[in-house]
């Protein structure tokens, strides 16, 4: 007695599909016949390996192309660092660092950072960019015999990244209000942080340099000064302390260190003195910075 079932089933499957599926490990359930009735020919059985060989072609450039990536930015990484090596190193050398350091009472910049839109590290912007103004000796840059004074602010912000530490530029910090400040130093970080590719401008044409590290928990830093800027400014963590008020009282406050790593060329230690003591009447009483 024969089984129609197994007649038909061989029938929809030609005896050279079936034998070259086989041979490939091709799954017949899977393929669907050109021939009459649906049937499975040779040609389907080619046609699906064609693809399967496709689509292994597709996965492997795929694969390598994401390593190529991966390789490009590991030395574009390096390259950045090594750069940054050479340059701290070079600095390091040739300029004759001193540093001086301040307290700042930040619970008014906290208390109102939020109604305004703004992080810390904005009002400290505008802070600095208001004393570079009244300070102008501190925004100046070393030509090799002489500190000379400058007339445009242009802020660099030191970024942090898995690709090494990038100095986005805020330029004409002079001419900007705290949220305008705000809304440049953010777009600035987000570019360096998501790799997109920031500009010669952008990165170019520093006149002072501010690097935070309060938010990694540390207290205070002298940083190095990239040539050829006159300083550096280095803020430290935002943390409760008591302190004695006006009044002789103790009390908590929300207290910040700001270290201004000087090039003793340029500046001496009562210029540094003052310009973060102006630095601080700024912050201590941030209304002044706010828009009208």
């Amino acid at each position: 007695m024969v089984d129609k079932n197994a007649t038909n089933k061989s029938s929809t499957v030609s005896a050279a599909a079936r034998k070259l599926a086989q041979e490939l490990g091709i799954d017949l359930k899977s393929l669907r016949g050109s021939g009459a009735q649906g049937r499975i020919l040779l040609a389907d059985v080619e046609q699906a390996q064609s693809g399967s060989m496709r689509n292994k072609k597709s996965n492997t450039s795929y694969q390598q192309k994401v390593s190529l990536e991966a390789s490009i930015d590991r030395v574009q990484s390096v390259k950045v660092r090594r750069l940054l090596a050479r340059k701290m190193e070079e600095a390091w050398k040739a300029i004759p660092h001193f540093y001086v350091t301040i307290a700042v009472d930040m619970t008014d910049v906290v208390r109102i950072r939020h109604e305004h839109e703004a992080t810390i590290n904005d009002f400290i912007l505008a802070a600095t960019a208001r004393a570079l103004i009244e300070h102008p000796w501190v925004n100046a840059t070393w030509d090799g015999e002489q500190g000379i004074e400058l007339a445009e602010v242009n802020i660099a912000i030191a970024a942090a990244t898995d690709r090494g530490l990038y100095f986005p530029v805020v330029h004409n910090c002079q001419e900007l209000s705290l949220a305008q400040i705000s809304q440049r130093a953010a777009q600035l970080a987000d570019k360096a942080a998501n790799n997109a590719q920031l500009t010669e401008h952008e990165m170019s044409a520093g006149t002072f340099t501010i690097t935070n590290m309060g938010m990694l928990g540390v207290e205070s830093f002298g940083a190095i000064i990239t040539p050829p800027q006159a300083a550096v400014l280095s803020v430290g963590s935002v943390k409760g302390e008591v302190i004695v008020d006006e009044q002789g009282e103790p009390t908590v406050a929300l207290m910040m260190r700001l270290t201004l790593s000087a090039d003793h060329r340029v500046l001496d230690g009562a210029d540094a003195a003052e310009f973060l003591a102006t630095v601080k009447s700024y912050l201590e009483a941030p209304v002044m910075l706010v828009d009208d």
